[in-house]
């Protein structure tokens, strides 16, 4: 511009400039266009500078078709002066003969505009990459005014998340498609560079969508784990509202139908398959498997779900599904046993399966002995197989729960018809929750709910409010005459009472045992030793009425306890908070004072003996140098490595260190950890791995025999357990893909409890508060 001209902005957002002694407006177009001389032909023409293109110039036809031409022409530069890099740090702009120095432009909003300097910095513009609108970029007027402008821009598309993995430029089409292969080093101009390009992309509309392109294959296969995670229905993506979503958010997104989400379903399952099986051909010590027996509610088919237990190179406790199968009938030991040979060949695990937990309900004792049969054959199981089988502790803990609940069953469903009065409206409520803070000074923060019959977790938790809130039920059941029929006698509120002791106890244990990644087997002793103190209690109490339950519970209690009594007994020894005393001190309650020590002696002679295997075992496996009990005296090191390399050999050697003591006798002579410490016993053994290095192989293999069958879902719940219709209605290859797929892809991202589940018929509950604890998420119509 000469000194007599000015820029200002039009009311169409144009950059003109007018004269300073002129009203009349020239357009910032006539400095890309030259007039025709008006003697030619030509007259009332102009030619564009850059493409020599003829254009029509006449006052009538004004000057915006000049300025679509100047945006659109191929060969003219972006704008007359090239934008300024707007990389961090200070740059100048060389122009007419003078330096103009920049200040720092750190902010975000430089992401998003070009910078058109001047002589005078006061005067300097910035364009907006969306809009094209062109503001101040003066130094003394901030950015605040551009942010202002980015937050109204109408053509602005404003995104979040690492957008690049699904568009891919023509450039980078070019280079490999892959947008993640920016070098490490890359400067902080050229990840700006990189940012501007891609806001350009965004900010262009149909131009844009024109020079970009979208990985369809990446886009659905992570809309197919969505799908899969989340236990959605395979025709969610035909929906209607599905599909106007991505038309919005991803303009060039290619509609699928659910054959393509089937597609990936078994694509998926056959990758992340193989990577089980890499996973547990890397295990370093023995597997566990759990075998559990699921129903269709309708065709009443059979499936069987085994699930995988190992302690991993890290000494973390995993559990992966290995199969969700459909039997064919009849459904004898015989065919169960053949399935799960099938499934350890496939797998490669026959040599590696040290313990099978089975649940007691499904199994009788010739289904146990017909798969103890079928992977004993040529599997060489530790001692024989005399730990080979676990009985689920899930269904000992449901039927004491069960036993306990039906002495009461009479007065749970009064208790029931009073939590209905008072929830039959929300006026109603509120005068009870009043009451209970007002005259009985009550937190009113556990709201009254009804319990589902076939989860004794949610009646116990009715029983507890219930005796929470008992003086206010006293207060209204003698207040209401129609309540009368409904009423409590002081003895049943003390039955009431000690039946929630009872199931406080079991509550609190199978909490512990479902967990999300599974208890370690050595809790079980304490877990035990908790049921049978308590249930001492109700027989020595002054109220007998739970007598004649308890010895039936107490006689399946011993059953339970004679088949599992050696293998756990050994788990909780090698509890550094345990070990032998502990042990000794749980058999004197449980057997008496005087027949005790007999079978404690039984015990400590069985770990030593499984012990001596799992040493013969790691030096037949090991190598001459690390297998061989006797010390190199030669401690020279590589001449390039370290010189102290072989100082660990020379440790693990006990014959050396300790004499004739084994690891297991200098374990034991240990001092033991404080009982009620907060202990990782995982975490010990890793830190003793080194030191007891045979010892720590055994307690791999022990402490990862899984007590339960069930996860926390299927834990409380009396019955067997059952797949909706829905769920029974697909093909079983498919119900098999998905529910291993869900287990494996929750299990990677560390959620909670993403296995097979049942369909939960207790809905939501409204105390988020108290039932935190149970995740009541359904397996829902996946197809």
């Amino acid at each position: 511009m000469d000194g007599n001209m000015i820029a200002v902005i039009d009311g169409k957002n144009g950059l003109v400039e007018c004269d300073s002694n002129r009203s009349k407006k020239r357009s910032i177009a006539w400095d890309h266009f030259e007039k025709l001389p008006a003697e030619s032909k030509s007259e009332g023409k102009a030619k564009c500078i850059h493409c020599d293109g003829i254009f029509s110039a006449t006052p009538r036809s004004g000057t915006s078709h000049l300025k679509r031409h100047v945006e659109r022409c191929a060969k003219r530069a972006a704008i007359d002066v090239q934008p300024i890099s707007t990389s961090y740090g200070f740059g100048e702009f060389e122009g007419s003969g003078s330096s103009v120095k920049l200040g720092k432009r750190v902010s975000k909003v430089w992401f998003e505009y070009d910078l058109f300097p001047a002589p005078n910095m006061n005067d300097a513009k910035a364009k907006c990459k969306h809009c094209k609108m062109v503001l101040s970029a003066a130094s003394k007027n901030g950015t605040s005014h551009l942010k202002r402008h980015l937050d109204k821009c109408p053509r602005r598309v404003t995104f979040t998340g690492n957008i690049e993995q699904f568009f891919l430029t023509s450039e980078n089409l070019v280079e490999g498609n892959d947008l993640e292969k920016t070098p490490k080093d890359e400067t902080a101009t050229g990840k700006t560079k990189h940012l501007s390009a891609i806001g350009e992309n965004l900010g262009e509309g149909s131009k844009s969508r024109e020079n970009s392109l979208v990985d369809q294959d990446e886009l659905r296969r992570y809309i197919s784990v969505c799908i899969i995670k989340g236990a959605h229905p395979f025709s969610f993506v035909e929906e209607r509202g599905f599909r106007s979503m991505m038309s919005k958010a991803c303009p060039q997104f290619k509609p699928f139908s659910r054959t393509i989400v089937r597609r990936e379903l078994f694509s998926m399952y056959l990758k992340e398959r193989d990577n089980i099986k890499e996973m547990l051909a890397k295990a370093p010590g023995r597997i566990c498997l759990t075998v559990g027996n699921w129903k269709a509610r309708d065709t009443k088919d059979e499936y069987i779900c085994v699930t995988t237990h190992f302690i991993d190179e890290h000494w973390k406790l995993l559990k992966r599904v290995l199969c969700f199968k459909a039997l064919a009938p009849p459904y004898d030991g015989t065919y169960i046993a053949d399935e799960l040979a099938c499934l350890s060949s496939q797998y490669n695990i026959e040599r590696k399966t040290f313990a099978i937990t089975v649940d007691e309900a499904s199994y009788d004792e010739s289904t146990v002995s017909s798969i103890k049969r079928g992977l004993l054959t040529e599997n060489s199981p530790v001692s024989g197989g005399s730990f080979f089988q676990v009985n689920c502790y899930a269904h000992l803990l449901n039927f004491l729960a069960q036993s306990s609940l039906k002495l009461v069953d009479d007065i749970v469903e009064r208790v029931r018809e009073l939590v209905k009065y008072v929830n039959k409206s929300p006026l109603q409520r509120k005068k009870f929750f009043d009451l209970a803070e007002r005259t009985f000074e009550l937190q009113a923060k556990k709201r009254l709910s009804l319990d589902v019959v076939l989860r004794w977790n949610s009646t116990y938790k009715l029983i507890d409010r219930t005796l929470y809130y008992k003086n206010v039920f006293k207060h209204l059941l003698e207040s209401k005459q129609e309540l009368i029929n409904l009423a409590l006698s002081k003895e049943e509120w003390q039955k009431l009472s000690i039946i929630h002791k009872f199931l406080r106890v079991l509550y609190d244990v199978t909490r512990l045992f479902s967990g999300t990644s599974g208890p370690t087997s050595n809790l079980l002793l304490k877990g035990m030793l908790m049921i049978h103190c308590r249930m001492m209690d109700i027989v020595k109490g002054p109220n007998p009425f739970l007598a004649h339950a308890v010895e039936a519970m107490q006689a399946k209690f011993d059953d339970f306890w004679c088949e599992n009594s050696l293998i756990l007994s050994c788990a909780a020894i090698l509890d550094p908070r345990y070990k032998v005393k502990f042990v000794e001190y749980c058999y004197m309650k449980l057997f008496g004072p005087t027949n005790f020590e007999d079978r404690v002696s039984k015990v400590v002679s069985t770990l030593y003996c499984l012990f001596a295997e799992h040493k013969r075992q790691s030096i037949h496996f090991s190598s001459p140098a690390m297998g061989s009990s006797s010390v190199n005296t030669n401690f020279v090191g590589d001449d390039e490595g370290d010189m102290f390399g072989d100082y660990d050999q020379f440790l693990s050697s006990a014959s050396r260190s300790h004499g004739n003591k084994s690891e297991l006798d200098l374990y034991l002579e240990e001092p033991s950890y404080d009982l009620n410490s907060e202990l990782d016993v995982l975490e010990f053994w890793s830190r003793s791995s080194m030191r007891y290095p045979n010892l720590s192989l055994m307690a791999r293999d022990i402490l990862s025999i899984p007590v339960f069958t069930v996860n926390s879902k299927e834990a409380f719940t009396f019955g067997s357990k059952t797949l909706s219709s829905v769920q029974s209605s697909v093909l079983p290859e498919t119900l098999q893909a998905l529910l291993c797929l869900q287990d494996w892809l929750g299990a990677e991202d560390n959620s909670d409890d993403q296995t097979v589940t049942a369909e939960d018929p207790s809905g939501s509950s409204e105390d988020a508060e108290y039932d935190d604890d149970d995740d009541d998420s359904v397996l829902t119509d996946s197809f």
